[in-house]
């Protein structure tokens, strides 16, 4: 097997495997370490089905990077690459054992998450959609996942779910629980994607000292969009974010109050522009959760100015405020029942109320909680999703009772030792703080992983037809 690395070669890997009963057997691996190297190895293949895995660390394929087999027959004739995505697969044949690799995953090219070489498609596909955002003459085209139920009633609710620093909508629909939620209580949900900044990185410019994007009016505009095409009422339209998605939402709610009509946050804040300088055009109902012990976004504020990502006071204090523009009289503490003995913390809920029109704004108080989602991953006494929408349906008429169905919980993998033990065929993830995806790669069931590379806190996601499990570990220590 000769493999010959391009740009980004430490990002190039492969598995090869033998399809045999009861699982596959490893053959031989390779990992890149460099830029433009050609590394050999010989290997002794006796005749039967192959698998070729190929993957890549960063998500966008091998950039030009090549396997080639030597002298493997007809099964392997010409070099392979990957195109694109973090992972895909080649089978071959050697000898004339008639045998078919059964590679499931999502088959239609046109999706979101189409994965290379896939012959059964499992149902998995995701579908972006384009949008184009002009704004001063300037035309962008723009990408988002938008996701309703079946038989949408007219005027049904609208929410935007923005993801973190580093992240995706993808990642975001996968994980955030808002897609169940809208199956279970009639409203439409959106995922947008950020764009990269100076370093690449996606992001939401929430107003800040740095970058050039027109992100509040691509939001707004994709709204008020999605509000005419799909009947969206434009008095029940809602954001909410993750980390950075939570700073673009309360900059939402400073200079588009009249369209986004609450807002959610979770491990996010006011950017330091945006709290000195918000003037909302309308009273706007507010939720944040936020961990205690949040290292990426402190609870307690910051003195430093991080190019205006920071110098803002806590997370109490900026609810406070917005609760005094709904005019809210009154304010209650309330300890949360701790669901879940295990999970290293507890939530305590502040209650501002009293203000016009019912409106309120409250802190999820995670005592002991992290940079997470709740409910998927940290503190799972709460759920982020269902939270926020109890939240915003009060003040939205015609909306069901609150009756949330999320993804069943399965237990599809272990972690002992720095190893992972996937119980049941799965597609698995790994997650750092800022959201970015380091690893993403399919597992049989029985197979074993190496996580020892990795050094920190991550989150371990998996996820088969029948469910998902998520999971948040320190590695490397």
């Amino acid at each position: 097997m000769l493999s010959a690395t391009a740009e980004w070669g430490e990002e190039m890997a492969w598995e090869l495997y033998l399809v045999a009963q009861p699982e596959d057997v490893l053959m031989a691996s390779f990992q890149g370490a460099s830029d433009d190297e050609v590394s050999e190895q010989l290997l002794c293949l006796e005749d039967g089905c192959y698998v070729l895995l190929a993957l890549d660390s960063w998500g966008d394929g091998w950039n030009g990077g090549t396997v080639t087999a030597e002298g493997a027959g007809p099964g392997f004739d010409d070099p392979f690459t990957l195109n694109d995505g973090g992972y895909g697969f080649y089978s071959f044949e050697l000898g004339d054992s008639g045998c078919e690799a059964v590679l499931e995953g999502c088959a239609d090219e046109e999706a979101l998450n189409y994965v290379q070489g896939v012959n059964t498609d499992d149902g998995s596909c995701v579908y972006g959609e384009t949008f184009e955002s002009e704004v001063n003459g300037v035309v962008t085209t723009r990408e988002y996942i938008y996701y309703a139920p079946a038989n949408l009633e007219e005027g049904a609710p609208l929410v935007f779910v923005l993801h973190g620093y580093f992240g995706t909508a993808e990642g975001m629909y996968a994980f955030s629980g808002f897609r169940e939620l809208a199956e279970a209580e009639g409203f439409g949900v959106v995922w947008p994607q950020g764009l990269p900044d100076g370093q690449g990185n996606n992001h939401w410019n929430a107003n800040f000292d740095w970058g050039t994007e027109t992100d509040a009016e691509f939001l707004v505009q994709l709204a008020q969009h999605l509000q005419a095409d799909h009947g969206h009422s434009p008095a029940c339209t809602y954001s909410c974010g993750y980390s950075n998605g939570g700073y673009m939402s309360y900059s939402l709610a400073c200079r588009a109050a009249d369209t986004f009509r609450g807002i959610g946050s979770v491990g996010g804040t006011m950017s330091n522009n945006d709290w000195n300088a918000c003037a909302p055009v309308e009273q706007v109902p507010v939720v944040h959760l936020h961990g205690t012990q949040d290292e990426t976004i402190a609870y307690e504020g910051t003195d430093n100015w991080q190019f205006g990502w920071g110098q803002q006071p806590g997370v109490e204090t900026i609810v406070a405020w917005w609760a005094a523009q709904n005019n809210c009289s009154e304010v209650e503490e309330t300890a949360l029942p701790n669901l879940d003995p295990t999970d290293g913390s507890d939530v305590d809920l502040i209650r501002h109320h009293g203000g016009d029109n019912g409106y309120q704004a409250r802190v999820y108080r995670v005592n002991g909680g992290g940079h997470d989602w709740f409910g998927a991953f940290g503190n799972m006494d709460v759920s982020s999703a269902v939270e926020m929408w109890d939240f915003w349906r009060q003040f939205c008429d015609g909306t069901a009772d609150l009756e949330p169905t999320p993804s069943p919980e399965r237990d599809l993998f272990q972690v002992q030792d720095g190893q992972l033990l996937a119980i049941e065929a799965c597609e698995f993830q790994v997650v750092d703080l800022s959201g970015r995806t380091r690893m993403l790669r399919p597992l049989q069931g029985g197979q074993r992983l190496d996580l020892t590379p990795f050094n920190g806190i991550y989150l371990l996601v998996a996820r088969n037809a029948n469910g998902i499990q998520t999971s948040k570990v320190i590695l490397g220590e």
